[in-house]
Order: C-alpha cells, then structure tokens, then sequence
C-alpha cells in the first residue's frame, strides 16, 4: 500500500512537467485537470503566487509527535490518490462541496488536518487564479492572431490590387507600343526613310527595353507574391515589405518618365510626318503639274521616240507616286487614328499619375500602419521572449522543487518509521504503566484500611490524652499570669528606673532588650492562646468523653446495685459495688479516703508551689527559670 501510493504520487506530480511548453498543450492540460471527477495535485497547480516548499516544510515541522502512522497514511492517501469509481472519500470537487472538504469527525479537531485543509484552499485558489490567468492570455492570442490575420489578408488585398494595376498599366502600354510602332513602320517609303527608320528604331528598342523591364519586374514580383503568402509577410518581418513596396513605387516612377519621355518622342515623330506630309503634298502637287505638262507635250513628242520613252518613264514614276499617295494618305489616316490614340493615352496617363498618387498616400499609410505592426511585433516577441525564460526558470524550479519533494518523502518515510517505533515504544511503556497503575491501586487500598486503622488508635489515644492536655493548659495559664504580673512589675520598675539611669544608650539598650522579649512573650501568648484554644477543642471533645464515660459508668452502677440486690450471697461486697472507688462527679474534689495526716501533707503541698513545666515535665528551682524555660520550651 505504501509503495502504491508513493508510486502513484510521484505519477501525478510529475504528470505535467511539460507545463508551459505551448499554450495550447498548457490550455488542453488545464481544460482536463478543471474537467476531472476529483482534484488532483500535480505539477500545474504549483503557480508562481503559491510556494510549494513552504508548503512542504510546514509539513516536515509538524510530523515529528503530531502525526500517527495510521492517520498520516490515511491522510496522504486521500490528499493523493483519487477512488476507482472517479471520487474520493473526502469530496474535493468544487462543483458538490462549494470549495470545501468534507473532513471526518474523528480529524476534524486535529490542527494538522485543519493546517492541511487550509493549504489544500490556498492551491486550489492558486490553480483558479492560474486556470483565470492562462484563459484571459489564451482570448489575447486568439484576438491578436485574428488581427494579424485581417491585416495580412488587407495587405495581400492591397498587394494583388497594385500588381493587377501594373499588369494592367504594362498591357495597355504594351498596346500603345505596338500602334505606334506599325503606325511609324508604314508612314514612310523604304527609299526616303531608311534614315528616319533608323533614327525610330532607337526608341522603339528603348521601349521594347521598358517593356522587358516591366515584364521581368512584374514576373520577380509574382514570384515574390507566391513565394511569401500574406500570412507569412508580417511573421517573417515586414522589412522586406517594406524594401518591396519602395521598390515597387521607384519602378512607378521610372515607368512615368519613361512614358512621359516616349509621349514627347511620339509627339516630335508626329510633328516630324506633319513636316514631312506637307512636303510630300508640294511634291505631288509638283509631279501633277509636271503631268500635266507632260501630257501637253506628249502630242507634240508624239513623234520622238526619245520623247515617248520619256513620258512612259514619266508615267511609270507617276503611277508610282500615286501609289505612294495613297499609301502616304492611308499613313495619315493611320497617324490621326495614333494621334487619337495618343490624346487618349494621355488622359490615361493624367489618370494614372493621380491613381500613382492614391497608391503613393496608401503605401504611406501601409507603411505607417507596418512600423506600428512591426513595433507590436518586436513587443510580442520580446513578450514571448520574456515568457519563454520565466517559463524556463519555472520548470528549473519545479524540477528542484520535485527533488525536494522526493527527498522529504524519503525522509517522511524514515520518519514515520521512527514514529512508529516511537508507537511501539509507548504501547509497551503504558501496557507497564496500566500494570503499575493495577499494583498502585491494589496498595491504594491496602494503605487506606491501614489508614482507617491508624486514625482510629491514634483518635484513641488523643482522647486518652486530652485530660493531660487540659492539665498541662491550666499550668500553662497559671504560669502565662505570672509572667504577665512579673512584665508589668518590671514595666512598672523600668518607668521608676527611667530618671535614675545616668546614660541613655544604656537605658536604651535595656529598653530594646525589654521590647524583644515583650515582642518575643507576646509572640508566645499569642501561641499559647492558639495551643489554649486547640487544647480547648480537645478538652471539650475529652468532656464529651468524659460525659460518655460516666454515663457508662453510671449505667454500670446501676447494674451493679441491681446485681447486688438479687445477690443475698455477697454481702461485704455491697458497700463496694454502691460506690466504686475512682468515680467522683467532674470537678469535685475526691472524698478523703485516708486520714487526718494526708491532709496537712495536701495543705502543705498547696503553700509549696508545683515548678513543674508543663510540657516537659522539667523542675524549675523558682519561678523566673521556670518561665524562661516556659518560653524557650513553648516556642521550640
């Protein structure tokens, strides 16, 4: 059982030791500790707000003599490890108990259990502040990586929008190109614009140029819209993004002077043909009338052969500049249709600069809007950073907190064994101690019988005692009004004495010898008068005996009178029997038995004075050491 419930702690407080590694692994462990049947101490609920090796040493403090093996087993147990059927005997789900444990009566007054039970409440709010905590920061990174992912989604809009805009810009140009090339390619013939032709050539290669450019550019920049995502602009830094878009914008600006400088091209080759134009009509019209002329003579020559060939020649060269005519007046045709084109053109460029300018203030704004994404960005990342190190620091933690643990529970378990022990150990002394407590009682009674017989010798013998008592108190009295008359003759003496002493400190010296032993006599007499008044308790408690004894004694006279008058017998003894000798009534005096000279023996004995000390029975040569030894006798 031991081995089960240490194996199984070690379980579930190692369960979450990757606690922290990702928030959804760390919400997922949090969403099933919170969804169990029971509570369970693991690794998790130990937040930073709440110390695990506070809680621990409070327990190695308390274990030595608080704790039982049977209970603390009990009690780790049920703290540890859930029941099969998903609840514990003490119900620590929230839901059923409101928070509290359900403690049982026989540990609800230990202090241990109470201190448990408060720290089992301190880990459990600890893991609802935690549980609170680890929610409102998962809503955060939900609601930031929703806002990253509408800003991606605009950027790769704005993006597409510009890429489809220059595609389209570089299709029409492109168009336009193409018009004006087959535009300048047929307005002149192959004899007089071979020069012109040449000089066209150069900017129509510069466009082609322009056009590869555009082209290769709007190629790079697919590829680099397909290569990185929209989702992935803002993760993989918005530096390149930025470096795309100015590039992108100096590319704008290139292709507007370049449009601009092959419009005033196109515009100098248009004035150029109109030159051109009107010298080719002056030129016809000098043909025409060289034609006419040459018709006129034609009879006239008709005769020449000379001639005739020369107005066949004349008529070829005409038939060849009204081809030419025709194909200059299609070339004229096919220029306003250009130059229609090229007014067009225009107005889309003037469109186009002002679309250019809209693009311009958006990538202002975006780029705008992209340093403060990528402020937020560097924010979160050293957020992360930072999270990620407490993050390290609290597994190190935790990890030394678990070596810890498993050496306290090492040294719990040496512990306990001790204790038990130590059990063992006190079983054996109370079963010696229950056996010892049986001896004592069984002598307890014994001494009490011996007690009882005792007191009943000893209240004999203080009865038999109190008519010596009472003598001895009625000497002392007798003796305690000596010493007052001496005191007061001596006092009297003193104060005759007073004006005839010739120093002071020598009376003085005798006054205080007199006030100690007036101090130390009234001392005594206050004593005698406490051993008067006990001796007085006891002689009253002696006439009560007495009392008793002649009504005894009485009783047996009468029985005796009685037996004597039956008893015809017996006749001398009758005097006897009416009155035994030794019984006289208290306080009388005995009726003389003997004769005249005992008398005069009593009357002398009554001059002479008993110095006999009452206590002690010591004979005092006179009066004076009588009461010293009186004194000295009475406070010894």
């Amino acid at each position: 059982m031991k081995r089960d419930a240490d194996t199984r702690g070690r379980s579930i407080f190692s369960g979450h030791r990757a606690h922290g590694a990702h928030t959804a692994d760390a919400q997922e462990a949090v969403e099933g500790a919170q969804h169990t049947g029971g509570f369970r101490v693991t690794a998790s609920t130990f937040s930073p707000e709440f110390d695990c090796a506070l809680f621990w040493s409070r327990l190695s403090k308390r274990k030595k003599g608080l704790w039982r093996r049977s209970s603390l087993n009990k009690l780790l147990y049920k703290m540890v490890q859930p029941q099969p059927d998903g609840t514990m005997q003490w119900d620590m789900s929230a839901e059923d108990s409101g928070g509290f444990l359900r403690v049982p009566p026989e540990l609800a007054s230990n202090e241990v259990v109470t201190r448990l039970l408060c720290d089992n409440q301190q880990l459990r709010e600890a893991l609802r502040r935690s549980n609170v905590a680890l929610g409102q920061r998962c809503e955060e990174m939900e609601s930031w990586k929703r806002k990253t992912k509408e800003e991606r989604e605009f950027l790769s809009c704005r993006f597409h929008e510009a890429r489809a805009l220059v595609e389209r810009l570089a299709q029409e140009n492109h168009s336009l190109q193409s018009l004006v090339n087959t535009s300048s390619s047929h307005c002149c013939s192959s004899s007089q614009t071979e020069e012109q032709r040449a000089a066209r050539n150069g900017p129509l290669e510069a466009t082609q140029i322009l056009d590869c450019r555009e082209k290769k550019r709007a190629e790079e920049m697919d590829q680099h819209t397909q290569t990185t995502p929209a989702r992935s602009l803002p993760v993989e830094g918005t530096n390149n993004v930025l470096q795309f878009l100015k590039s992108h914008k100096e590319t704008l600006e290139e292709g507007m002077k370049d449009l601009k400088r092959r419009n005033e091209e196109l515009e100098r080759e248009r004035k150029e043909s109109e030159k051109e134009k009107e010298r080719m009509r002056r030129f016809i019209d000098q043909l025409g009338g060289k034609l006419a002329l040459a018709q006129q003579t034609n009879a006239a020559t008709e005769e020449s052969h000379p001639h005739r060939s020369e107005a066949q020649h004349s008529s070829d060269w005409y038939r060849e500049l009204e081809e030419k005519l025709d194909y200059l007046q299609k070339s004229s045709a096919q220029r306003d249709k250009t130059e229609v084109l090229l007014k067009q053109k225009d107005k889309d460029c003037a469109q186009m600069a002002k679309d250019c300018e809209a693009l311009k203030a958006q990538a202002t704004s975006l780029l705008e809007e992209l340093k403060e994404r990528q402020s937020w960005l560097d924010k979160s990342e050293h957020e992360r950073k930072v999270l990620e190190e407490k993050l390290g620091s609290k597994q190190k933690a935790l990890q030394a907190v678990e070596r810890e643990l498993e050496q306290q529970r090492t040294q719990h378990h040496v512990a306990v064994d001790k204790l038990l022990l130590q059990k063992q150990s006190l079983e054996q002394a109370l079963k010696t101690e229950r056996h010892t407590a049986t001896e004592d009682k069984k002598k307890l009674t014994q001494l009490q019988h011996a007690y009882t017989c005792l007191f009943r010798d000893y209240d004999s013998k203080l009865k038999s005692e109190g008519g010596d008592l009472c003598s001895r108190l009625e000497e002392a009295e007798r003796a305690l009004a000596l010493k007052q008359d001496l005191i007061d003759k001596l006092k009297e003496e003193v104060e005759q004495q007073k004006g005839s002493l010739e120093t002071v400190p020598v009376l003085t010296a005798q006054a205080e010898i007199y006030k100690a032993d007036f101090l130390a006599e009234r001392e005594a007499r206050e004593k005698l008068n406490q051993k008067k008044e006990e001796l007085q308790d006891q002689l009253n408690q002696a006439v009560g005996e007495i009392e008793r004894l002649k009504q005894e004694a009485t009783s047996r006279a009468r029985i005796e009178q009685m037996k004597l008058r039956h008893l015809d017998d017996f006749p001398s003894r009758a005097s006897h029997i009416a009155q035994p000798a030794g019984v006289f009534p208290f306080n009388t005096a005995p009726p003389p038995s003997r004769g005249s000279g005992m008398g005069d023996q009593a009357s002398a004995s009554e001059d002479i004075p008993d110095l006999c000390c009452p206590k002690c029975k010591y004979q005092a040569p006179d009066m004076d050491t009588l009461q010293i030894h009186v004194m000295d006798c009475i406070t010894f």
